[in-house]
């Protein structure tokens, strides 16, 4: 029989117990580590939803937004903030400016006039779908004319289901007909391919 001396006992046990707690240290630094993580860099990008991103409105050298395509979760914010020009942010709605380009069911949605750097607007997403907007400010020439329009995706909806995704209405003028059919082309396989 083997004698084990208390000091021998003590040592193995205030072993144990650090080996315990170091695991449970190490749990509750991965757990905070989670909560405290960051979405990837290109959060928003369409196939990367994000829970808010912001949109610049430009004047120079052509009325645009940028990026013109974006991707939310449901109940994701949307943020257009103006660097150059008068701005203005409203959804292709049948209801207020048409064609209709907005899931079926969503009241017509837009901003005031957003004059001077630094002007914002903003807009949380609460239902899955595809909205086209537009901006209808005309200084020098239409901002829609010039093919000053976006898209915000959210969530990841049938396309087959989305106003937005049909070809453009002729009504619109070739330019913004031109960025919608872009905008499908981009949008579609992202869609069809889920998350």
């Amino acid at each position: 029989m083997t004698f084990i001396s208390r000091r021998t006992v003590l040592r193995s046990a205030a072993f144990a117990v650090g080996i315990g707690l170091a695991g449970c240290l190490e749990d509750v630094a991965d757990r905070s580590s989670d909560g405290d993580e960051q979405p990837p860099e290109n959060a928003g990008e369409p196939g990367i939803p994000a829970e808010r991103i912001t949109v610049t409105a430009n004047s120079r050298p052509n009325p645009e937004f940028e990026p013109q395509i974006v991707h939310v979760v449901p109940g994701g914010t949307v943020e257009w903030l103006v660097e150059t020009g008068r701005h203005d942010v409203t959804a292709y709605h049948e209801d207020g400016h048409g064609p209709h380009r907005t899931p079926e069911g969503i009241e017509p949605w837009g901003s005031d006039r957003l004059s001077g750097v630094g002007a914002a607007y903003e807009r949380p997403f609460e239902t899955e779908g595809v909205y086209d907007y537009v901006d209808t400010q005309q200084v020098c020439t239409s901002h829609e004319v010039a093919g000053n329009v976006g898209r915000i995706v959210v969530g990841w909806p049938d396309p087959d289901d989305e106003p937005a995704m049909v070809d453009p209405q002729p009504e619109l003028p070739s330019q913004a007909a031109r960025a919608i059919e872009l905008f499908n082309e981009e949008t579609r396989p992202i869609l069809e391919e889920g998350p």
